[in-house]
C-alpha cells in the first residue's frame, strides 16, 4: 500500500487553498505566521494575508486584531524590503497620527493598491497626496479634503469631487468641511457619484447642505453624522435628519478602533447605522429617531448618555 509522505497535500488545492486562506481571513493576524509554516504552497497562499491591512501608529494591537500596527519607521522599512508585496497586497491603511507630508506621500506612492484608507489629522496641503490616491482602486475614503485640494480654511474653497478619486468611492467620510465660504457647485459633483451608498459628515454645521444632498444623491443608503461626543449629537436644529429614512446621527469616541473593527469585519460606525436604519424601516424603532442608541450593557450612562451615544 502507498503511503502519502510529508508535506503533501491530502486534499484538491483548491479546496485546501479555501480553507487554509479562510481560517488565515478570521484568525488574529498573530496566528498567521503558524499557519505559514505548513508547506511552501501554503506559505505562498498565506504570506499576501500578512499585509491586508494596517495601521500606521506608535499604539500595540489588541490581542485579537485581525490588523498590523507599524511604527512610521517599521513601516517604511517594510515597504523599501518589499515593495512587490506593498504595492499588490496592502489594500486597507489607517494614519490616525499626524505624520510629515513626505512620509504620508512616500507611504501611499507605495501602497498602490489600496482599496479602504483612512487618514487623520491633516492639517496642511501635501502635494503629493492627490496624485498618490488617484493610483488607488480606491472603495473606502475617509480624510480631509482642504488638503487634498489646496484650500485655505477661512478663505473661498472648492473640492473636485468629479476627480478619479471619488469615482469608484462606496463609502465617503468627510472630516472636514467647514460652514464658511463653501463653494455651492462643488456639490454637484458629490451627488453625481455613480457607487456612492455610504456617506458621512463630522461636521455638523451643514443642515443646508446635508438636505441638498440627501434630495439629489437618490443612490445613496446610509447618510451619517458623526460627532464625537454625546452634546454634540444632542445639538438642536438636527432634527431634520428624521424625516429621511437614511439618516442617522452617532457618537463615534475612538474613530481609529472603529476604522479596525470595521476592516476586520466587526461592527463600524457603518454597520451600526445600517442596523439601526433597517430597524427603523422594520417599525422596531420610532420612525421619527434619527439617533443610535447604545446596548443594555452601558447602563451606567446617564438618560441622556444611554438614548443618544454609540460607543
Amino acid at each position: 500500500m502507498s503511503t502519502i509522505q510529508s508535506g503533501e497535500p491530502r486534499l484538491p488545492a483548491d479546496l485546501e487553498r479555501e480553507i487554509l486562506t479562510t481560517a488565515a481571513s478570521v484568525l488574529p493576524i498573530r496566528h498567521i505566521p503558524n499557519i505559514i509554516l505548513v508547506a511552501r504552497r501554503v506559505q505562498i497562499w498565506v504570506t499576501p494575508m500578512l499585509y491586508r491591512s494596517f495601521v500606521v501608529c506608535n499604539s500595540p494591537p489588541s490581542e485579537d486584531s485581525l490588523t498590523l500596527r507599524r511604527t512610521p519607521n517599521e513601516f517604511r522599512r517594510m515597504i523599501s524590503l518589499s515593495p512587490t508585496a506593498a504595492a499588490a497586497d496592502i489594500h486597507s491603511l489607517c494614519i490616525p497620527d499626524w505624520l510629515h507630508s513626505g512620509q504620508i506621500g512616500d507611504f501611499l506612492n507605495a501602497c498602490s493598491g489600496i482599496e479602504t484608507l483612512a487618514i487623520f489629522g491633516i492639517s496642511v496641503v501635501v502635494p503629493t497626496l492627490l496624485p498618490a490616491l488617484a493610483k488607488m482602486p480606491l472603495r473606502r475614503l475617509s480624510l480631509e479634503l482642504l488638503p487634498l485640494f489646496g484650500a485655505v480654511p477661512g478663505l473661498d474653497f472648492t473640492v473636485d469631487f468629479r476627480h478619479q478619486i471619488f469615482s469608484r468611492l462606496t463609502h465617503l467620510t468627510i472630516q472636514d468641511i467647514p460652514e464658511e465660504n463653501p463653494d455651492p457647485g462643488m456639490w454637484a459633483g458629490l451627488v453625481e457619484l455613480p457607487f456612492l451608498t455610504h456617506l458621512a459628515f463630522t461636521n455638523w454645521h451643514l443642515p443646508p447642505i446635508f438636505n441638498t444632498i440627501l434630495a439629489q444623491c437618490q443612490a445613496l443608503q446610509v447618510f451619517v453624522l458623526k460627532c464625537s461626543a454625546v452634546h454634540i449629537a444632542h445639538t438642536e436644529g438636527l432634527g431634520y435628519f428624521a424625516h429621511d429614512p437614511r439618516a442617522v446621527v452617532l457618537v463615534v469616541k475612538k474613530f481609529q478602533e472603529d476604522w479596525e473593527a470595521g476592516v476586520d469585519g466587526g461592527q463600524d460606525f457603518w454597520k451600526r447605522a445600517e442596523k439601526f436604519l433597517e430597524k427603523r424601516r422594520t417599525g422596531e424603532i420610532d420612525g421619527l429617531s434619527s439617533f443610535i442608541t447604545v446596548s443594555a450593557a452601558h447602563t451606567h450612562l446617564n438618560d441622556l448618555e444611554y438614548r443618544y451615544i454609540a460607543l
